[in-house]
């Protein structure tokens, strides 16, 4: 390493220029320049050339760039081309955490980062979406395929039983609302930067316990103007299109079945089957005229998939322009997204915006973020809903041999369909009818702007300032034609019978401010230290307004001019709320480095809630690490086996959001009366003594890098205990309260995570690389209450000490009686019998709803300028009720429609087994058994793009196009999986005709100029 010498009077100031390249010599716009010691930086502009100004002659110079080695050079005017190399496994890349900057030899933390290749260009799917599979620890699970639907997003397992376990979301320094992804625009973000241990999560004391997902927006490069065009265009189908329902002839063959062993009507399958008694007992006319219908009705065959659902298109357009200096860099972007869902009458539409701006000019510089965008959804009818005349549920309760239509065209349903010979009993067409005449939609805005400033006091003190506000208006909608038959019913939905509007306004928005003052210097070339303190105060408002108006008029639609006012009989009803909350906090963050090999770091973070009761509205966080850059020990640094080692580990504290304001205070109900007199009544209890949901967290991992950087492991493992939780426990009935909200339980997640990626043939021309990841986590309940080890979690689950959270309480399925065809169950202790008690006989033994193992896989290829890329995710050991098969395979529900398996799996005859008695015999009352919770497990091929980029040569000679790719890419193509549904993919608690992801197939262009 060069070292200055000489007498410091006798130096004189220089203007340092140069040109930094990649190993390939390609410029590297971007690259950083400072003199080692300061924080003053210079930036590379678009051709990869510098000048530094007023430089200590024989300083020495750092040159660094994300990925690459950081290299040191002395300082002299004219430096010619700097070569920089690739970081044997990328310990130089920075570690963002909204509040330190340490490159990974630096830090302790265990953290994942997703790149822009990553998450963009991914077809109809939001940002949280995208990181399915990416990130070892993270579980990431769809919640709908509902265009625009946000995941459900967990890291490290399930942290809190009553609070929140959403990882908290932080875009440019900014904290933003989980599940409220539609407007936001996944091309516009640069990375994604996953804090996953207490040593970064502290920082962000009683938010960070869930994991912090931080995103950083795409800025611009120095150099010349840049201009980028992309768009996509494709369509989307079920991603998994398994159905068992009847088809029409299978129940025919069905309703004749029963009518002949039982002697009940179905329907026409009976009522005109020459088994029937009154068939032998007609005319010639009579007979011929049942064969005529039953061979009518066979006909028809309606596949009720083709009516609910249908090929939804996908396009997506996006334009930026960025550039800048080395002093002030841009970006802007416009897109424009549209995707139809595959259930009719859902979809999303969005516009966005990007605004960034960076500046740097010598000791002062900032940033300024705007985003704004709007999306319009729309949904489908009874998503999740096991009611009746809904799309989603009449897709399996509808009859194959109902026809919607009439012969002249008219949609016959329960309304008028005494004009019309009708046999079936109209279920789906009565939810036709009611998709079409009814509308739900949700129109949001979203804006989220973000500006920083730093000003360098001294070379070693920088004071920051940042503030931004994450603001959304959510507007819903629902409406009923009031001249449908859906709307023409005088029910609590439509009042009077002509039709409703529902319309109501959300408002939420989010203020963050945070100062801080930063003091950085390195002591004789081995001591490293950095301190930065800060205050932040961040507050939190929210309002909600609607009304439900009837009396529509028809001429009218969708607007509040077409209700009736002032009638007793449409008497509108009106919602609202209003909460506000605040965090004030004082922080402090430290580390030192010695000798660029040992680390240690550590911070302190002191919250003060207006969400906590008073006597605990105060409380501290902390966390301390270390870690040891191995590879820089001499007994390694000329390994060739070994390219890059680090060892680190940390512990600290942190807490769980709460999952409302003021849950400590005891709240009353207005709209209540005593004695004839308008009074009010306690709701909740409330909890004077209400506190912070506390995790203690330890880590302890690795990063290895071998064979010159080709292959390289990181993994972790990890304990957390979560103390106080929050207990919603059932009370004595007399108390009058439904729940008490308690801070008594304790929770174990213990688990290990581990990612290997490595480079199987790396040529100029041609590379393949291999990569997995995964995580194992094992909850535990530890303690709920001090006066009881469980209660029921919900009508399915039990939470008890020494399970895992989710677990379902059930009793266990024993099968069917050979002889009688008996549904069988088994007793605690272990003998079988008919009788079915779900008191006394309900185990734990059907496992738990939240999944033990989690990861993905995934592979690339290129050759020249042809690329291919397929990335798998999988979800291992989680169980789900599927509650979809009480309703499709139960006599009780018989006269709709029911699954094959009622048809060729029930019990018949005696001596029936195996798959002739999956089901137990007809009449027998079906039961929620062990039988009803089924794996739901799944691999799924994610995602497999495959892409093309034209020669350079061949672009350079129009002067203006300076790159152009193709691609084609699909999205969910097949899934592997025991479940019996449409879609294994879900985090609720039971399979209900929920709305299944879709399968994408798009194709692309990306051009650059």
């Amino acid at each position: 390493m060069p070292v200055a010498n000489g007498n410091l009077e006798n130096l004189k100031s220089i203007d340092v220029s140069g040109k930094i390249t990649d190993e390939n010599g390609t410029p590297m716009p971007g690259a950083s320049v400072k003199v080692k010691g300061q924080s003053a930086v210079t930036v590379a502009d678009y051709n990869g050339n510098f000048t530094l100004r007023n430089v200590d002659e024989n300083a020495i110079l750092v040159i660094s760039y994300i990925g690459y080695a950081d290299k040191e050079v002395l300082a002299k005017t004219q430096l010619g081309s700097i070569k920089l190399t690739p970081s044997a496994g990328n310990l130089t890349d920075v570690v963002v955490t909204g509040y330190t900057n340490y490159t990974k030899s630096q830090s302790a933390a265990a953290s994942s980062l997703v790149s822009a290749d990553k998450i963009n260009d991914v077809p109809g799917l939001t940002l949280d979406q995208i990181l399915q599979g990416r990130v070892p620890g993270m579980s990431v699970i769809s919640t709908s395929g509902q265009p625009g639907q946000s995941a459900s997003v967990v890291i490290r397992g399930i942290g809190s039983v009553n609070g929140s376990s959403t990882p908290l979301f932080v875009l440019d320094g900014v904290p933003i609302e989980a599940g409220y992804f539609q407007t936001i625009n996944p091309e516009d973000i640069e990375s994604a930067t996953i804090l996953k241990d207490a040593s970064a999560k502290a920082l962000y004391g009683s938010r960070g316990s869930n994991g912090v997902i931080v995103l950083t927006s795409k800025k611009g490069k120095s150099g010349r103007l840049a201009v980028d065009y992309s768009s996509q265009y494709g369509f989307s189908n079920l991603s998994r299109p398994n159905f068992e329902m009847m088809n029409a002839e299978q129940r025919l063959q069905f309703e004749e079945e029963i009518g002949v062993s039982f002697g009940r009507n179905l329907g026409p399958g009976w009522t005109y089957s020459p088994k029937n008694p009154t068939y032998a007992a007609g005319t010639n006319a009579t007979r011929a005229r049942a064969d005529f219908i039953i061979d009518s009705l066979k006909q028809i065959n309606t596949d009720w998939r083709d009516i609910f659902f249908q090929r939804g298109k996908f396009q997506e357009h996006q334009v930026s322009i960025s550039g800048g200096n080395e002093k002030l860099r841009f970006y802007n972007s416009l897109n424009y997204y549209s995707q139809e869902g595959v259930a009719k009458r859902t979809g999303l539409d969005r516009y966005s915006l990007r605004s960034n701006l960076d500046f740097n000019d010598g000791k002062f510089s900032g940033s300024t973020n705007l985003s704004v965008g709007y999306s319009q959804s729309s949904f489908t009818e009874g998503e999740g809903s096991t009611s009746a005349g809904t799309a989603m549920s009449a897709v399996y309760y509808a009859l194959p041999y109902e026809s919607p239509y009439a012969y002249d065209g008219t949609l016959v349903h329960p309304g008028n369909r005494s004009q019309y010979f009708i046999l079936d009993q109209r279920e789906g067409s009565q939810a036709l009818e009611r998709l079409l005449n009814s509308s739900d939609k949700t129109d949001q805005l979203k804006s989220i702007i973000s500006t920083s400033f730093a000003y360098q006091i001294l070379p070693e003190l920088k004071v920051t300032t940042r503030a931004g506000i994450d603001y959304r208006q959510s507007t819903d909608q629902q409406f009923v034609n009031p001249d449908s038959y859906y709307g023409s019913r005088s029910v609590a939905n439509t009042l009077g019978g002509k039709g409703r509007l529902t319309d109501a306004s959300r408002r939420n928005f989010n203020i963050i401010s945070t100062t801080g003052l930063t003091y950085a210097k390195k002591f004789n070339d081995v001591h490293d230290f950095e301190a930065s303190s800060y205050y932040e105060y961040v507050y939190n408002n929210y309002n909600s307004f609607g009304f439900s108006a009837y009396g529509i008029d028809g001429r009218l639609p969708e607007t509040p001019a077409g209700a009736t006012n002032g009638s007793a009989t449409y008497l509108p009803s009106t919602t609202g709320s209003k909460t506000k909350s605040a965090l004030a906090s004082f922080m402090g963050v430290a580390r030192y480095t010695y000798n660029n090999k040992y680390t240690v770091t550590g911070s302190y973070r002191y919250d003060g809630s207006t969400r906590v009761a008073p006597e605990n509205k105060w409380h501290g966080f902390y966390s301390f690490g270390a870690s040891w850059d191995a590879k820089k020990e001499d007994f390694l640094q000329k390994s060739d086996l070994i390219s890059d080692l680090k060892i680190r580990g940390s512990y600290g504290i942190t807490a769980s959001p709460f999952g409302g304001d003021f849950i400590y205070l005891p709240t009353y109900t207005v709209g209540t009366s005593y004695g004839g007199v308008a009074a009010i009544r306690p709701s909740t209890a409330g909890n004077a003594g209400f506190d912070w949901e506390y995790v203690k967290e330890s880590n302890v991992g690795f990063d290895l890098a071998m064979f010159k950087n080709r292959l390289r492991i990181t993994a972790d493992y990890y304990y957390k205990l979560t103390t106080n939780m929050f207990i919603d426990q059932p009370p004595s009935a007399t108390s009058g309260f439904s729940l008490l909200s308690l801070s008594s339980g304790k929770m174990r997640n213990k688990g290990i995570e581990f990612e290997v990626s490595g480079d199987v043939i790396k040529t100029q021309d041609f590379m393949w690389s291999i990569g997995v990841n995964a995580g194992y986590n094992k909850n535990k309940i530890l303690h709920v209450t001090d006066i009881t080890d469980s209660y029921p979690d919900g009508d399915t689950r039990i939470l008890q000490v020494g399970l895992p959270y989710g677990t379902y309480y059930a009793p266990d399925w024993a099968g069917v009686n050979p002889q009688t065809g008996d549904a069988q169950y088994y007793n605690l202790d272990g003998s079988i019998t008919t009788t079915y008690n779900v008191n006394t006989q309900s185990t734990t033994n059907s496992g738990s709803l939240y999944p033990t193992f989690t990861g993905g896989f995934n592979t690339s290829l290129s050759y020249k300028g042809i690329t291919a890329s397929a990335l798998f995710s999988f979800v291992s050991n989680v169980m789900r009720w599927n509650n979809e098969d009480f309703y499709n395979e139960n006599q009780r529900y018989a006269t709709s429609n029911q699954t094959v398996r009622m048809l060729e799996n029930r019990w018949q005859q005696p001596g029936d087994t195996g798959n002739d008695a999956i089901l137990q015999r007809f009449d027998v009352p079906r039961n929620f058994t062990s039988k009803d919770i089924q794996d739901a497990s799944f691999l799924r091929l994610r995602n497999v793009n495959i892409g093309y980029s034209l020669p350079k040569s061949l672009l350079e000679k129009t002067k203006i196009i300076k790159g152009v790719k193709i691609f084609v890419q699909g999205q969910n193509l097949f899934t592997w999986t025991k479940w019996r549904g449409l879609d294994p993919e879900n985090n609720a608690v039971y399979g209900r005709f929920q709305y299944p992801n879709t399968r994408t197939y798009t194709a692309g262009l990306n051009v650059n100029f």
